[in-house]
């Protein structure tokens, strides 16, 4: 088990230090899989107006749509991944965006944003205002699309503990506790993810993206 931080002055860097901004629109590599189960929807409900679309060969792994909504908020909490950097650009609206310890308002002018993998972020939208934007992984895998997949196989967020952390293990995501003790982050998830859910019953409903 490895975590990209390990030390406490890097975790408290400010935004500035740890966030690339780059080119609005990405030209870099695309992302192409062969063998894809087209059985799969390609959009999926995350939550009370707010959808998630999966394009296919293109440099953005998702499109998370957010409804104009007076009575809810899109919220992802803070969380952090071992293994992938991700990278989002917002395309209309605003969404605030923590990264490390410091808060900011993202708009398309932002660009794209690289928020490196081990640092602490967190998503949300603002109520009544319609929001869209894309994200992508480096390094650019199956991983994440299966990570949302099975976070919203039931339109919503899992509540059991057993489900959350088995999604997490196998999704390259760490949630962010008190005291934010990153091994004990990461030894929580692996222990009842990857070991005691299995035993209770539990797995994941998408293991793969490819046709069987």
């Amino acid at each position: 088990m490895t975590a990209a931080i390990t030390s406490p002055a890097l975790a408290s860097q400010t935004w500035f230090s740890l966030v690339q901004t780059v080119s609005p629109q990405y030209s870099g590599p695309v992302y192409t899989m062969s063998n894809y189960d087209d059985a799969l929807p390609s959009t999926i409900k995350v939550g009370d107006g707010a959808s998630m679309t999966f394009p296919r060969n293109e440099a953005y792994l998702a499109r998370v749509h957010i409804s104009a909504m007076d009575h809810n908020v899109f919220y992802v909490p803070p969380h952090w991944h071992p293994a992938h950097d991700e990278l989002f650009h917002v395309i209309q609206g605003r969404l605030e965006v923590l990264i490390g310890t410091e808060k900011r308002v993202c708009t398309p002018s932002d660009g794209e944003i690289r928020i490196p993998k081990g640092v602490i972020h967190s998503l949300q939208a603002f109520i009544g205002e319609e929001c869209i934007f894309e994200e992508r992984t480096e390094p650019m895998d199956d991983e994440k699309e299966l990570f949302f997949r099975n976070s919203f196989a039931d339109g919503r967020p899992p509540t059991n503990v057993f489900k959350t952390m088995q999604i997490m293990y196998y999704g390259d995501m760490r949630p962010v506790l008190p005291g934010h003790i990153l091994w004990l982050e990461n030894l929580i998830v692996t222990v009842i993810g990857r070991y005691l859910a299995p035993l209770v019953g539990y797995k994941l409903k998408y293991e793969s993206l490819k046709k069987l």
